[in-house]
């Protein structure tokens, strides 16, 4: 199995280079879904080996897209300066599903200890808990227990492999921020908008008329978000709906896990993407039916997906401006092995 396996991304690399068209963030070529070669154990669309350099196994997948030539790009969107960060407060999520911990803060006085007037503090964060990253080793298939490029559960839980200090190793993450502002579009054809705390399904097709509403291309390489209004439920809600809907019920909003999605993601070469919800993809996913976003785009790919960004002020700041595309900054913690991050993310005008 490992040489059919290294047969298939030998493969791979091979018909990505020959290729004349497609070209990817000025470096990288694709094939056409249906044609990339089949990886052992894998479904069709993989492409574990396409990024590994000299032997070694590639461990940051699609942010190689992110070259300089792409970045480069990205900096012409700035144009008057103004920006936003589009992290969430780490305190907001009051009540955080799926069983963990809350953030907390201790302030500590310097007085008696160092007989200084100054103050430390140390804080508690399950990155999990609140706006974030998901490094490739937060989400394995579920069926095969593999993540990014074939590391498998027992290694990713006694190895750094596929951990968020390689993002920091290669300067953070920085290109071309794309917003497919979808509730606002939702609103104006539809009126009010599905309940975040539905699992209401965000499909391409809507996404498509998002972008041709707003007049916005995407391109190779972008970081796409997409704000579904969970974040502005979320603010809005009282003690007990947010309590009711993200402790007691681990049901969101999301974009819809289908063959369809899957092809179009593909199709559009992201270099991340991220949303206001909890998960991204209409959560929980069918993973029976083999379409979870989460497995297509952490462990196909080598996608990171960022979850519960704040991307109000950009929304508003988008249509003051009359556009969706601005430049993007993101400095997750450098932890070494790290699973999950705040983003640390400020989009530039």
């Amino acid at each position: 199995m490992a040489d059919t396996f290294k047969t298939a991304q030998n493969r791979l690399a091979a018909v990505a280079a020959s290729l004349t068209g497609g070209l990817v963030g000025a470096s990288h070529q694709f094939p056409a879904f249906e044609d990339l070669p089949k990886v052992e154990g894998e479904p069709q669309g993989c492409i574990w080996g396409l990024f590994d350099k000299e032997g070694k196994k590639d461990e940051v997948g699609t942010l190689n897209l992110l070259t300089p030539a792409v970045v480069l790009a990205a900096s012409r969107e700035i144009c008057t300066g103004e920006h936003v960060q589009l992290d969430w407060p780490l305190h907001n999520v009051q009540f955080p599903g799926f069983g963990r911990k809350e953030f907390s803060q201790t302030k500590i006085d310097l007085v008696e200890s160092l007989n200084f007037k100054a103050m430390d503090d140390e804080l508690y964060i399950n990155t999990q808990s609140g706006s974030q990253w998901d490094s490739l080793k937060h989400f394995a298939h579920q069926a095969t227990g593999k993540y990014y490029n074939g590391l498998t559960h027992e290694q990713a839980t006694q190895s750094d492999t596929n951990g968020i200090h390689n993002w920091c190793e290669r300067g953070g993450i920085v290109g071309r921020g794309v917003l497919v502002d979808w509730l606002r579009w939702y609103e104006h054809k539809n009126g009010k908008a599905p309940s975040p705390v539905s699992r209401h399904e965000i499909t391409v097709e809507e996404l498509e008329e998002t972008l041709k509403w707003q007049g916005t291309t995407t391109r190779p390489g972008d970081i796409m978000l997409i704000r579904s209004g969970y974040v502005r439920w979320h603010d809005n809600a009282s003690d007990s709906e947010r309590k009711s809907g993200t402790q007691d019920n681990s049901v969101a909003i999301g974009m819809q896990g289908s063959e369809k999605s899957v092809r179009w993601l593909y199709d559009h070469h992201f270099a991340a993407v991220a949303g206001d919800t909890v998960a991204f993809e209409s959560w929980p996913p069918k993973f029976e039916e083999g379409w979870c976003l989460h497995e297509w785009l952490l462990v196909q790919w080598g996608t990171p997906i960022g979850e519960m960004w704040d991307l109000e002020k950009l929304s508003n700041l988008c249509v003051q401006k009359g556009r969706w595309t601005f430049f993007l900054t993101s400095a997750p913690l450098n932890v070494k092995g790290g699973i999950g991050s705040p983003p640390g993310a400020i989009a530039v005008f």
